[in-house]
């Protein structure tokens, strides 16, 4: 054997041997309740990386993380049960993990929760518990969040319909680049006086310069 391709084979052998031990070490800490050797064992399952792709090994130790507390995991257990993928169709078990997910703050999840709350899938319709979940994530400059209290303000679905705070919350959304938002601020505006206008977009530089604070 030539001394490159020598060389060449034993840094490939090492490698693989390098990996087989980063995962055999992972499996150790995830075998003792470690839940983010756990999540990172079920991204590794999921995506092929280091071990070959086993997506009901993935899905276990997403659960497993998940049931540790691990907020990455309950949203990626959330996502697969309300697509169906990998697992039968839950939308109940979405809610539940979404809800886990959003009590830790995650933004992500406290969105997926109020658009099935708002759907009435998985948890019965309701837009009161919507707008709370939203409001939360658009506290943080959420673009979907905002995009979606806008909706809401311009149909009146759980509270009275207002054309101005409508228009506010799109224009909030599409000043993050949202197109939907975009598209529907434009379509206020055109719904609203000069007077109306001004105050929503009063309104915007205002919430704008309170989350500044």
């Amino acid at each position: 054997m030539a001394p490159f391709t020598y060389l060449l084979f034993l840094g490939v052998l090492f490698l693989w041997a390098g990996c087989a031990t980063d995962a055999s070490q992972l499996r150790v800490r995830a075998d003792a309740g470690d839940a983010e050797a756990q999540y990172q064992l079920a991204s590794m399952y999921g995506e092929g990386k280091d071990l070959d792709q086993d997506q009901s090994q993935a899905l276990k130790w997403y659960q497993r993380a998940a049931q540790n507390g691990h907020r990455e995991a309950q949203m990626r257990v959330a996502e697969l049960y309300e697509a169906g993928h990998d697992v039968q169709q839950d939308y109940l078990r979405a809610s539940q993990w979404y809800e886990r997910a959003a009590d830790q703050g995650d933004v992500g999840a406290q969105v997926r929760l109020a658009k099935l709350y708002i759907k009435g899938y998985g948890v019965p319709q309701n837009y009161a518990e919507a707008l709370k979940l939203l409001e939360r994530a658009a506290a943080r400059r959420e673009a979907e969040a905002e995009f979606l209290l806008g909706n809401l303000y311009r149909e009146g679905r759980g509270i009275p319909k207002d054309l101005v705070r409508a228009h506010m919350w799109f224009n909030l959304a599409a000043a993050q680049g949202h197109a939907g938002a975009l598209h529907l601020r434009d379509v206020a505006a055109t719904e609203l006086d000069l007077k109306q206008l001004a105050e929503a977009q009063k309104l915007a530089v205002q919430k704008l310069q309170d989350k500044k604070q």
